[in-house]
């Protein structure tokens, strides 16, 4: 009996902080609703536009690792393509030993180094863990932004002078 009178008493006291107790579980609530709301919007499309140069080329102001780097958009080339000076810029450093396999250019074969660029950035499109090859210098004038990035996109358009990149 007396257990129940405790029980009884224990509630009656606690009942004072019951409505502050339901009010913070309400705002709690609230709180887990709006960031669904907020991650549900993150999932829209991630959209950047590149217009067609004077050259007839579209280039992308590309971040690869966090550094700024000018990348010619080329739907030709397998993977994405680095002179080894912007993959050191990156933080990409290379032995001579790591350059073994042979890559057919307009200029003939040559040899590049595979490579992971951690991280690449155009405008709100975001991508990691991006397949690259390092060539020397001599052997690749500016960055190639290719399929190994085009790929993981949702999709890509050309129409009048402007490349479409969604996410």
């Amino acid at each position: 009996m007396w257990r129940f009178v405790f029980i009884f008493l224990v509630c009656v006291s606690a009942s004072p902080f019951l409505p502050g107790l339901l009010e913070s579980q309400v705002a709690a609530t609230n709180n887990l609703i709006s960031e669904s709301r907020k991650n549900t919007d993150e999932t829209e499309d991630r959209v950047h536009q590149i217009s067609i140069n004077r050259q007839g080329h579209f280039v992308a102001d590309a971040y690869l690792n966090n550094f700024a780097v000018d990348m010619l958009v080329d739907t030709g080339a397998t993977v994405t393509a680095l002179p080894e000076s912007v993959a050191e810029d990156i933080g990409i450093f290379l032995s001579p030993s790591d350059f073994k396999y042979g890559v057919r250019t307009a200029n003939g074969t040559v040899y590049g180094a595979r490579a992971v660029i951690d991280g690449l950035r155009i405008g709100e499109i975001r991508l990691i863990n991006i397949e690259a090859l390092v060539l020397e210098d001599e052997s690749l004038g500016e960055p190639l932004l290719g399929m190994s990035v085009l790929n993981q996109l949702k999709r890509f358009d050309i129409s009048d002078g402007t490349l479409l990149l969604v996410q």
